[in-house]
């Protein structure tokens, strides 16, 4: 031997589970912050549209002002007015932010069954051989690529309120029992014998 290290069996499924768990982890870390992504852009758009709406509605209601002599004054506030909801759908137009957040969520939905079949994998790890788990890991591992290569970039806000949601909120566990409540009555676990 020139220098390598060979694990014992039982120390590389460690550091193979090990590794699962941190990917499995990156890739719940990914998913959510896609999520968030698409969150944020689709309150920006419901703002945005939300004021161009009552933009439009309040510098109409300048020609109210026109025909009760208040011209001058009125036209100025509707200029400005009109301004800003003519600055607003140009910005909405260009930004396309409905389509930008359905693109976070295309990107979120081809995550999930990565996660699941991370979870799977997880559950069966114990009876399965190393070369078993290898060849899933990098199937894992490929379609993870492909999705993350298709995937639209997202920010450090969205980052943060994932890991907020993750981290905090717990979002994506459960506490103990809670799962079990989700289910009829009969497949809970107090009626398994």
């Amino acid at each position: 031997m020139t220098g390598e290290v060979i694990l014992e069996k039982d120390e590389y499924r460690k550091r193979l589970w090990s590794q699962l768990v941190e990917t499995y982890s990156k890739v719940m870390y990914i998913y959510e912050t896609q999520q968030q992504a698409a969150n944020i852009k689709t309150n920006w758009h419901n703002g945005i549209s939300i004021a161009q709406i009552v933009l439009t509605a309040v510098s109409s209601a300048g020609l109210i002002g026109v025909a009760i002599g208040k011209t001058y004054v009125a036209a100025l506030v509707s200029s400005i007015l009109a301004a800003l909801s003519l600055g607003l759908n140009l910005y909405s137009k260009g930004a396309a932010l409905s389509e930008a957040a359905a693109r976070h969520r295309a990107a979120a939905d081809g995550l999930w069954p990565i996660l699941q079949d991370y979870i799977s994998l997880l559950t069966d790890f114990e009876n399965m051989d190393l070369d078993e788990i290898r060849a899933v890991r990098r199937d894992l591992q490929s379609r993870t690529e492909k999705q993350y290569l298709n995937a639209p970039r997202t920010n450090k806000h969205a980052y943060e309120l994932a890991r907020k949601t993750l981290k905090n909120e717990e979002g994506q566990s459960f506490e103990k029992g809670e799962c079990d409540q989700l289910l009829p009555v009969e497949l809970r676990n107090d009626n398994v014998q």
